[in-house]
């Protein structure tokens, strides 16, 4: 049996469950990349589903998204003020939802039409996720940092 693809574990985290986004890129991430993090982090993270629970902020997938980076690019033991690695990472993913999506906005992407799901918010969390999965494989330091929590 083949592991499931970031993508897939967040779409079985959302889709038909009571879950936000937030929760469900949380939980996905913590399972695909082993992370081990604890019920008390799920809460922190939890609120930050539908706009900060206000509509009216950022997505709360994409929030969660830029806080596994960090997570994977900060160094140990260090405050990391100068994480261009990781830096890098938010803007090619800023970049990529202001081009696909036109906004980070979650009342403006609750707007948005899907061909693939009646919930926009389905597609949009997939398409973090499977960003995501694509800059942190292809990222040679935190690849190497990936597979040794994984092995």
């Amino acid at each position: 049996m083949s592991k499931k693809r970031l993508y897939e574990l967040v779409n079985e985290y959302h889709i038909g469950t009571e879950l936000s986004c937030a929760e469900a890129m949380f939980k996905a991430c913590n399972e695909y990349y082993k992370l081990n993090l604890s019920e008390e982090t799920r809460k922190m993270f939890s609120v930050m589903g539908i706009g900060m629970q206000t509509e009216h902020s950022c997505c709360g997938a994409f929030t969660v998204a830029v806080g596994i980076i960090g997570l994977m690019t900060a160094k140990e033991g260090e405050t990391d003020v100068d994480n261009l690695e990781g830096y890098q990472m938010i803007s090619e993913l800023t970049d990529y939802m202001l081009e696909v999506c036109g906004t980070l906005h979650c009342m403006e992407l609750q707007t948005l039409k899907s061909e693939k799901y009646d919930n926009p918010c389905h597609a949009i969390v997939e398409a973090i996720a499977k960003k995501l999965e694509d800059m942190l494989s292809n990222n040679f330091f935190t690849s190497r940092r990936i597979n040794s929590r994984c092995n």
